[in-house]
């Protein structure tokens, strides 16, 4: 059953196992789908390629996965940034296992030596974009990347999440619009003054996924309440200093960014229901209105009295 979260897009259509194959053709990507038995239709939605400027590729997939499948990287880009924009992307780097959620973003360079695997199961509804750029490209761009086989993760800043929501059921903006989003990222996405990842950096076991879940679950769930450190990392079976680590490295963010996110995006969900600024603040943990104002300014880009209704 479709999640209520999902929309169908415009121009909806199914697409098959050939399909993939086809677009694994021109993409250089290997699919396979595990299910032999199943139908054929492997996903249900939307899938517009637009190509930018020479060497520049944006992919957007607005997509529900009716049966699963998995894909292969044979001959990667120089440079892939993918952007998950709704639902949940495991991918498998050199043998390492990176899972991105909504407005996660990951910046890689692969080489052809290095295994670059997706595995995709059914039921979930994605949004997803995909930047692609070859050597002419960020020669063109004057890029500065780095050398050797590298990712990272990182958080999509909310500007940019707020622009690709305009996507969710119309891909036929104005290629300029698209370009110019297109380099923010870009521009984001290479910020080498940034901690790297690199393909053996931080080690986290499947294990160790599930308990760091269930930490950002409980903080999703109830962003107003006080935490410390080290109660977080009793219910993360860690030392702190392992789940402030193994928190960045699984969600490109760190554990108390999470908390203030969610703590600002649950006050502007108060705001717009018509509440004052000294209750939203206090609704969502904040003892001082002035200290929640300056917080919310530098992550929406607007006071929250402008949202007040």
């Amino acid at each position: 059953m479709p999640s209520r979260h999902y929309q169908e897009p415009l121009g909806t259509q199914i697409f098959t196992h050939q399909d993939l194959l086809a677009f694994g053709r021109r993409y250089a990507l290997d699919y396979r789908f595990p299910d032999r038995y199943g139908s054929g239709n492997i996903l249900q939605g939307q899938v517009e390629e637009f190509g930018l400027r020479p060497g520049m590729q944006l992919v957007c997939s607005n997509v529900r996965v009716v049966e699963p499948y998995e894909s292969s990287s044979l001959d990667p880009a120089p440079l892939n940034i993918i952007i998950v924009l709704q639902g949940h992307v495991r991918l498998t780097l050199g043998g390492e296992t990176v899972e991105l959620s909504e407005q996660m973003a990951l910046t890689l360079s692969l080489g052809k030596e290095v295994q670059f695997d997706a595995l995709q199961q059914a039921g979930q509804n994605l949004r997803v974009l995909t930047l692609s750029l070859d050597h002419a490209a960020l020669d063109q761009l004057q890029a500065p990347i780095r050398k050797g086989n590298w990712w990272s993760i990182w958080r999509l800043p909310p500007h940019l999440y707020q622009g690709f929501q305009l996507f969710r059921n119309d891909l036929s903006l104005a290629k300029l619009y698209l370009e110019g989003l297109s380099l923010q990222i870009l521009s984001q996405g290479l910020q080498l003054d940034e901690p790297r990842t690199s393909l053996c950096e931080v080690r986290i076991h499947p294990q160790e996924r599930l308990r760091l879940e269930c930490v950002r679950e409980r903080i999703a769930a109830h962003p107003q309440e006080e935490y410390s450190l080290s109660e977080l990392a009793q219910t993360a079976a860690m030392s702190p200093s392992s789940l402030r680590r193994k928190f960045k490295a699984c969600y490109g963010q760190t554990l108390f960014d999470f908390l203030k996110e969610q703590r600002l995006q649950m006050a502007r969900g108060y705001l717009l229901r018509g509440f004052s600024v000294q209750q939203a603040a206090h609704f969502t943990g904040y003892n001082y209105a002035t200290n929640f104002t300056t917080a919310f300014r530098k992550h929406f880009g607007v006071a929250p009295s402008s949202l007040i209704r």
